[in-house]
């Protein structure tokens, strides 16, 4: 019987671990990646406009290396039976298993959360552009709440008066009162000093109000309510507040960190589950320098990679090699300003303006892409684990 690497995740990591698993494994094992969309949305984009366009469909990828697709939701797993249950009606059995099930966005534990829109998923991104569709049609002077001034949270404020000229609404784009809301005392707490002056003055000049050290006792799909009883009107509440490991995570034994996410080691093995590599924004990994990899884009393409390599190297009695990834990056969006790139941890501001946003656009619809129209050969070349150091990733996700 053939030897079986199963993914579970159609994401960044899921998709290139399938890719480097074939790559490695050539036709000693069966290859099988487990999702529950038959796409691979691209996350870092949702904040744009036209979010029904910003998927890849994923089957004729990997028909082409032959691995297999099978759409469904993985609800189980047995590590000692090394069983996978799918949909709760069937089972898949594996040598080598990747867990690459990604993140999803924490909605505050607050009354009426479930009722505000959000950009984490293409269908929410499509579901909101379509309530943006509405007001662009019938509100004179809209506004919108964006809930959470992190990094999508700051994109997405300042693409929103496009976004309504995108649907036809120039002179209410120029109207609209978007309202940007954390419970920090600073925008984008998490992108330290470095680019924070510039992501300040693109806010200004959007003339995006700011409310800040902001603590909200509950939502609706209209309304935001704050501890100090005042409440804000808007025509949508949008969050952008931060994420969490997917709960099939939850399944795997081991030790995690504090968004849910399973501590592996070097070689992204779970280390109470030795069949088991976990990627992506499931992954707690140290990315080679003391520092903990991000739920983000950039660093589920090469943790994808390797966990892919990998689990095929285990598979074959191969030595498995180390996740690194030493340079990071980080690429913000700031609309109508431009945008702003920062190098290292400490986040050293490289590039502002126009010439950030090219290579932002280059990078958001070419670089995180598959390859557009290539083979197998194509494919194969674009998994090695040294791909990502030839270019310059995205962190916005």
């Amino acid at each position: 019987m053939a030897k079986r690497i199963l993914i579970i995740g159609g994401g960044f990591a899921g998709f290139w671990a399938a890719i480097a698993a074939r790559r490695v494994a050539k036709s000693a094992a069966e290859i099988t990646l487990v999702s529950r969309e038959p796409k691979l949305e691209i996350r870092p984009r949702l904040y744009e406009a036209k979010p029904d366009r910003l998927a890849v469909e994923i089957p004729p990828h990997l028909s082409k290396v032959d691995v297999n697709f099978v759409c469904g939701q993985a609800v189980g797993l047995d590590t000692t039976a090394k069983l996978v249950t799918i949909d709760d009606r069937k089972c898949l059995a594996y040598d080598r298993l990747i867990v690459a099930t990604g993140s999803r966005m924490c909605r505050p534990p607050v009354p009426g959360a479930a009722e505000a829109h959000s950009v984490d998923t293409q269908a929410e991104a499509i579901k909101f552009d379509q309530r943006l569709e509405e007001i662009a049609r019938e509100v004179e002077e809209p506004t919108i709440a964006v809930v959470g001034a992190g990094f999508t949270g700051i994109e997405l404020s300042l693409e929103l008066r496009d976004r309504l000229v995108a649907h036809g609404a120039t002179e209410a784009a120029e109207r609209l009162h978007i309202v940007l809301i954390d419970r920090s005392d600073v925008v984008g707490p998490e992108l330290g000093l470095g680019p924070r002056s510039e992501i300040e003055h693109a806010l200004q000049s959007a003339r995006v109000e700011l409310r800040l050290n902001a603590t909200i006792t509950a939502l609706a799909s209209s309304l935001v309510s704050f501890a100090d009883g005042s409440v804000l009107s808007a025509d949508a509440v949008v969050l952008a507040t931060g994420m969490r490991a997917s709960p099939f995570a939850d399944k795997v034994p081991g030790e995690r960190d504090q968004l849910g996410r399973i501590i592996v080691g070097a070689d992204l093995r779970a280390p109470a589950a030795p069949e088991v590599f976990v990627a992506g924004d499931a992954a707690a990994a140290d990315t080679g320098d003391g520092h903990r990899a991000l739920q983000s884009c950039q660093h589920a393409l090469q943790i994808g990679r390797v966990a892919g390599e990998n689990a095929a190297r285990d598979l074959l009695g191969m030595p498995c090699v180390p996740y690194s990834q030493l340079n990071y990056v980080t690429c913000l969006d700031l609309g109508r300003s431009g945008a702003v790139r920062t190098q290292g941890w400490d986040r050293r501001v490289e590039l502002t303006g126009s010439e950030a946003k090219a290579l932002k656009q280059k990078i958001n619809t070419k670089l995180i892409y598959p390859p557009a129209d290539g083979g197998a050969d194509a494919l194969l070349a674009s998994s090695t684990i040294d791909i990502v150091k030839r270019y310059e990733i995205d962190g916005s996700r």
